[in-house]
């Protein structure tokens, strides 16, 4: 994982009990000095399940500590609402330019066979 040459963002939930965050961080470290790491205040998929209307979420962001996830922790920024928007932003700030979506499906090499869904949704 440390050979992985792109931005990173890993989420860990502060009360999850299958992937424990402090495991989740060590995550993070490995994924080397791109990483973002984000310690949302849920559990397992609460931590997720987030949307910007929870208004009982939040979230903390910090650098990565080399002396473990306790130091991160203790110099950690806590923030008020979802993670979802702070990911938005992360997301941006790394992406192209947006382009609009097409008109028509397909292209001149794939040419759209039918209007959606298609029939084989209605295959049995």
């Amino acid at each position: 994982m440390a050979q992985v040459e792109v931005d990173s963002y890993v989420i860990a939930g502060v009360t999850d009990h299958i992937t424990p965050w402090k495991s989740v961080y060590q995550t993070a470290k490995i994924m080397g000095n791109d990483t973002t790491f984000i310690l949302s205040n849920s559990g397992h998929l609460q931590s997720l399940l987030n949307p910007p209307t929870n208004q009982k979420a939040s979230f903390v962001t910090g650098p990565l500590a080399q002396s473990g996830p306790d130091a991160f922790l203790a110099g950690s920024k806590k923030h008020q609402g979802s993670w979802w928007l702070h990911w938005r932003d992360w997301l941006h700030a790394r992406s192209d330019e947006e382009i609009p979506a097409p008109t028509a499906l397909g292209n001149a090499r794939h040419r759209a066979a039918e209007p959606a869904p298609g029939t084989y949704v209605f295959e049995q």
